[in-house]
């Protein structure tokens, strides 16, 4: 080992040695202030509002990830404003509901496939008092489907599923028709029999049609913008603030602020010295 590596390490035993005897000379100091930023930390948590956390799973075969985020988004900048007004307006919901909303996000369920935006979405909601989760749900879906952009591509898709259901109903009628005259005969009396067909054609046409207007009018049904999965739940804890992370915090706090006590008195000890010796 040379001499620079022994200084080194007899440098930093040193300084080892420095920090402490500061500890073992301010033990009480440190001790006190540690107890003291733990208290408040303590009673930080106890003051402090509780923000409970509770998610809703959403559906939709409009919205899309991008425009659900900017809609969220235009919520959140209206509560960090303290603007309450704007978001019941936005929400059609209670006074209570809008003050108690603290904030929320919009992720999708599944990042399989990145191309497909229009997904299943979790919205999370951090509020103040839990008992405005219902209505905050209902608002949620009621601020979702109210907008220009998709209350214009609902009424396009019902007015298609609509057509296509009437479409359906006209051509099972006439196969229904079709498949009277073959039972009667008339058909084939028409046709002088000249011409070879199998009946259960018609019945098996009937069927696939029968199996796509049911398809379509669930379709129909289901034809509104947002619909909820799973709605928001009620917790018994909140999600913040954490006993834990206060007092740890407080203590941290107490224990800077005694350092920085203790870097003012060294400070001060060292300038004392420099005068002293000047003054010599």
């Amino acid at each position: 080992m040379d001499k620079a590596e022994k200084k080194d390490e007899v440098d930093l035993m040193e300084i080892f040695l420095k920090i402490l005897n500061a500890i073992r000379t301010n033990f009480w100091l440190i001790l006190l202030f540690f107890f003291i930023g733990t208290a408040l930390g303590l009673a930080f948590y106890y003051s402090s509002n509780k923000v409970y956390e509770s998610k809703m799973v959403v559906s939709s075969g409009i919205l899309t990830s991008s425009f659900s985020e900017a809609l969220i988004e235009k919520l959140n900048r209206h509560r960090r404003e303290l603007n309450s007004k704007a978001i019941k307006e936005l929400l059609n919901c209670s006074d209570e509901t809008a003050k108690n909303l603290v904030k929320l996000e919009i992720e999708k369920v599944s990042q399989v496939d990145e191309l497909k935006e229009t997904d299943k979405f979790t919205i999370t909601a951090e509020v103040l008092n839990q008992d405005i989760l219902p209505d905050l749900q209902r608002g949620l879906v009621f601020y979702l489907e109210n907008n220009e952009y998709v209350r214009v591509r609902v009424d396009q898709n019902r007015k298609y599923l609509q057509q296509m259901v009437s479409k359906l109903d006209a051509e099972i009628k006439d196969m229904e028709e079709f498949k009277q005259k073959l039972t009667n005969g008339a058909f084939f009396e028409t046709a002088r029999g000249n011409v070879m067909f199998d009946p259960t054609t018609v019945n098996s046409k009937i069927l696939d049609l029968t199996k796509e207007r049911i398809n379509l009018q669930h379709s129909l049904e289901l034809s509104e913008s947002v619909q909820v999965i799973e709605g928001f739940t009620k917790f018994e804890r909140h999600s913040r603030p954490r006993l834990s992370v206060s007092l740890i915090s407080g203590s941290f706090v107490g224990l800077f602020f005694v350092g920085l006590f203790i870097a003012f008195k060294s400070i001060r000890k060292i300038l004392r010295m420099a005068d002293k010796a000047n003054k010599t």
